[in-house]
């Protein structure tokens, strides 16, 4: 684990939904970023759901 994840873990709690990802083909859910979907090989994913430490555009 590098740093990022070390600092993650003390700033974030376990509650956190974090982010997640969905084919746009298939709707597919996943955790990590992929460059195709794991379910129909599409490579149009999306990100999902908030990060609430995140900064609002």
């Amino acid at each position: 684990m590098g740093i990022i994840g070390t600092v993650k873990e003390m700033l974030v709690p376990d509650t956190e939904p974090g982010v997640g990802y969905e084919c746009v083909e298939c709707s597919e859910r996943f955790d990590e970023t992929r460059e195709t979907c794991p379910n129909c090989g599409s490579t149009e994913i999306k990100e999902v759901e908030g990060f609430e430490m995140r900064p609002s555009d």
